[in-house]
Order: C-alpha cells, then structure tokens, then sequence
C-alpha cells in the first residue's frame, strides 16, 4: 500500500522530471535556431565616431554603431552571387565622413568600418 507521502514524492518527481525536460527541449530548440557565424555578414566600427548605417537606395537606419561596437545581419545568397547594383551600406559618422561597402554582401565575411 502506497502511503500518502510516497505517493505526494512521486508526483513532485514528475513535475520536477517534466520540468527539467522542458528546460533541456527548449535550450537545444534556441541553439538549433541560432545562425552559424559562417552564416552571417558583420559590420564592425572600427572608426573613432558612432556611425549610423543605411542602405544607399533607403532612408531607415539599419543600425547606429558605437566605435567598437558591431552588429550582425543575414542576407540571402543572391546579395552575393547575383547583387543589386544599388545594394550598398553606406555608414555616416558623426562629422559627415562617409564610408561605402557592397554590392557584392557576402555570408562570412565582414565590413570593418574605418580600416
């Protein structure tokens, strides 16, 4: 005969156990979602200013960088093998200096903004 202590320990058990398998589904779930950095392009400020990042043939910023700081991005293939002319970043600095990458955005490779 099952006690009511052992039988309140064994549910406690199950939840625990159910828990920690919820724990351990949704940790291999997100890093399974995680792009690989070969998978990924990076804009990196290498400058002495905070830049602010932009498509040429748009007006949105696409990020504001600090000096230091980089971000990365996700393109589809076709930005490498076959690019819009007009698919280039452009950063502007805080003193109106400019600097150009593209058209040609590549997974894996990166732009180091001031080198």
């Amino acid at each position: 005969m099952i006690t009511r202590d052992t039988a309140a320990a064994v549910a406690t058990s199950r939840v625990r156990a159910l828990a920690m398998g919820l724990v351990i589904a949704g940790a291999l779930a997100s890093s399974a979602c995680q792009p690989r950095a070969e998978a990924m392009f990076y804009i990196i400020n290498y400058s002495q200013e905070t830049v602010t990042v932009k498509w040429k043939w748009g007006t949105r910023t696409l990020q504001a960088l600090d000096p230091g700081e980089g971000y990365s991005y996700g393109f589809a293939d076709s930005a490498c093998t076959n690019p819009e002319p007009d698919a280039i970043l452009i950063a502007t600095s805080e003193t109106g200096k400019t600097y150009t990458y593209g058209p040609r955005i590549c997974k894996g490779t990166s732009w180091l903004i001031g080198k």
